[in-house]
């Protein structure tokens, strides 16, 4: 292997970090094209299983009924390998690519190209038409995190779309770009769009220095760090609450720590008392210093704009009840060269 180049991160289910940059930027992964039910300007709202948790979707690809979940910390869309089979989907690009966990070994994989409908209750709401998805063995994933989910939906959706989760309603919906404008009672947090249409946030820790995080609504805790960000934040000292949780990632399970903050700051808000985690990262896998999940997402109605590096917020509103199991999968691809 001559050449290593990382495409990003595919997937981050629960509390984790996870890598996303490009080191190629040239490779050509086209968008999908867009049609929304109706000829509207936007979906109708669709309905999520749980109040401030992950964006799970209905919806149906080569004519059977699967789970999406959309998870903005994921660069490109992936399927499940097994799945991709059974319907004989086409290839999407001869080009191997290398997915890592955040920690663990890598795997092969390559893309395959697919049509995909997101269901309403009434009926069909959004057709992609040709999107390029990676294959991957998700169905072990999802069976550990009790999500029977098939398929990942990245930022190659969301720089198409405006996505609108209002997440103390467990609802969803979804906007032609040029059709979305923020109302009077939306407030824009301060981002910027990163490498790869990531959006990137400013929190800060108790008092120490704030540092910048990727937004990732694939993500179930409040915040993600990795030690070093962690411990230049004084999060390793003696005397912290410390507590382990299991991690799930595409090269086995971990243990990480969850530990004790006694405040995090974003957009103007203070949020008291949450668990900060703290992974290793896996060799070979660059990845943010940090991520900001559903933890703190969860609490407010969000308007995701990635194709134009905004992000809008109503709330936060009281905290959903939630399971406090928490898990991590993150996968990530990347091309390898000759």
């Amino acid at each position: 292997m001559n050449r290593r180049a990382l495409l990003g991160q595919l997937g981050l289910l629960a509390a984790g970090g996870a890598g996303v940059w490009l080191l190629r930027e040239r490779l050509a992964w086209p968008a999908p094209e867009l049609q929304i039910a109706g000829g509207g300007p936007g979906t109708d709202w669709l309905p999520l299983p749980e109040a401030g948790g992950m964006i799970d979707l209905p919806a149906r690809v080569g004519g059977r009924a699967i789970r999406a979940v959309l998870d903005s910390g994921a660069q490109y869309s992936a399927i499940d390998a097994g799945l991709a089979g059974e319907l004989g989907l086409p290839p999407g690009s001869p080009v191997p690519m290398l997915a890592f966990g955040a920690t663990g070994g890598p795997q092969m994989t390559r893309s395959v190209r697919l049509d995909l409908d997101i269901a309403s209750p009434e009926g069909g709401a959004l057709k992609l038409t040709g999107l390029r998805a990676a294959t991957l063995d998700l169905h072990p994933l999802a069976r550990l995190t009790r999500r029977p989910f098939s398929m990942l939906l990245g930022r190659d959706l969301l720089r198409a779309v405006v996505a609108e989760v209002d997440f103390p309603r467990a609802r969803a919906r979804f906007w032609r770009q040029e059709a979305w404008t923020p109302g009077a009672d939306w407030r824009a947090a301060t981002v910027r769009r990163g490498r790869a249409h990531a959006l990137m946030a400013e929190v800060q820790v108790e008092n120490a220095p704030p540092l910048e995080v990727m937004i990732d609504t694939g993500a179930t805790g409040a915040l993600a760090l990795s030690e070093t960000a962690a411990g230049a934040r004084g999060l390793l000292g003696e005397g912290r609450r410390v507590r382990t949780a299991r991690s799930v990632t595409l090269g086995g399970l971990s243990q990480d720590r969850l530990i004790r903050a006694d405040a995090i700051s974003f957009a103007g808000h203070r949020f008291e008392d949450e668990d900060v985690q703290v992974f290793t990262p896996a060799a070979n896998a660059p990845i943010p210093d940090g991520l900001m999940g559903l933890g703190l997402l969860g609490r407010f109605r969000v308007a995701l704009d990635h194709a134009r590096g905004r992000l809008f917020l109503m709330g936060p509103y009281d905290r959903p009840a939630r399971r406090t199991r928490r898990v991590r999968i993150t996968p990530q691809p990347g091309i390898v060269e000759d």
